[in-house]
């Protein structure tokens, strides 16, 4: 018997969850792929792959590509693109969260949203997002997502605020005139 929901229960509607990277963390994910590969944990197709999902992020954090675009990307089949997914979510490199939409009065499975994770962070320190429940005013049900980050440690609040004060101090030493010599104007 076919299963009456065409979509898993852990779906969100929406974008999903974005995680920009920047040029050190992209070459990090890099690495890691290829440091994989070499190891045999990941096969030339997953590397392939995960350069491919690499690509197709954007500044924003967005990567949502179908596994069909991931396949002609790459030049493999759709299936190949999913055992790769697998093998790169079980080292910890890839996480998604399977989204959907509003098809006219159903609801139809879209592309994943895929959030890389390049520094081997554990998937404890990468946003959690549920869905919750509420009524609305035409009494159909909506869904809000909850965003929980992470909490820096007292070291790194420290750091920053240590960082903070020393650039506070190259300011007010830059504006009162007392710079460091380089690049400072001298008035007439």
């Amino acid at each position: 018997m076919p299963n009456a929901n065409p979509y898993h229960s852990g779906s969100l509607f929406g974008p999903g969850p974005r995680r920009p990277l920047d040029r050190e963390q992209r070459a990090r994910f890099r690495f890691l792929l290829t440091a994989h590969r070499r190891a045999r944990r990941l096969t030339p197709h997953a590397e392939l792959i995960g350069n491919a999902l690499v690509k197709r992020l954007s500044v924003d954090g967005q990567c949502d590509p179908g596994h069909d675009t991931i396949a002609a990307d790459v030049g493999c089949c759709a299936r190949t693109v999913r055992r790769a997914l697998d093998a790169l979510r079980g080292l910890g490199l890839l996480v998604w969260q399977r989204r959907i939409v509003r098809e006219g009065w159903r609801t139809a499975q879209t592309s994943n949203a895929y959030l890389l994770v390049p520094a081997g962070d554990k998937a404890a320190n990468l946003p959690v997002y549920r869905s919750k429940a509420s009524g609305g005013q035409s009494g159909r049900q909506t869904r809000q997502i909850e965003i929980h980050l992470p909490r820096p440690s007292p070291a790194e609040v420290a750091a920053a605020q240590a960082a903070l004060a020393q650039r506070r101090a190259a300011i007010e030493a830059r504006l009162l005139g007392k710079g460091s010599g380089r690049g400072d104007r001298v008035e007439p």
